[in-house]
C-alpha cells in the first residue's frame, strides 16, 4: 500500500464489538459514567464512553504507535544481526 499523508475518510461505518466485562469493570464504568455526566451534564452511552477510552489508551501508547507506524518493524529489520564474541587470548 503506498504511504499517503491523507487518512482514508471515506471508512466511516463503525464495527460493532460485543464485549463482556467483570462486574467491577462494569460498576466503574456505570460509575465512569456518572462522572461524566456531572463533569459535562451530558449523559453519554457506555459504548460512547469505552470507545473514547480505548481510542485513548492506545493514542497514549507510544510502544503500540511505533508499532502502528511500522518503525519498529522498520528499525529492527535494520539491525546486523548478532556475532558470537571473537575468541580474544585463547591459548590454541
Amino acid at each position: 500500500m503506498p504511504e499517503i499523508a491523507l487518512p482514508a475518510f471515506h471508512e466511516t461505518t463503525p464495527v460493532e464489538l460485543v464485549l463482556k466485562l467483570s462486574p467491577d469493570v462494569a460498576r466503574d464504568l456505570d460509575r465512569y459514567k456518572a462522572f461524566y455526566k456531572q463533569a459535562y451534564g451530558v449523559d453519554v452511552p457506555e459504548a460512547d464512553l469505552v470507545r473514547e477510552m480505548a481510542r485513548r489508551f492506545m493514542e497514549a501508547d507510544r510502544e503500540f504507535q511505533m508499532v502502528k507506524s511500522g518503525l519498529v518493524a522498520r528499525s529492527r529489520s535494520r539491525r546486523r544481526p548478532a556475532t558470537a564474541p571473537s575468541p580474544q587470548g585463547v591459548a590454541q
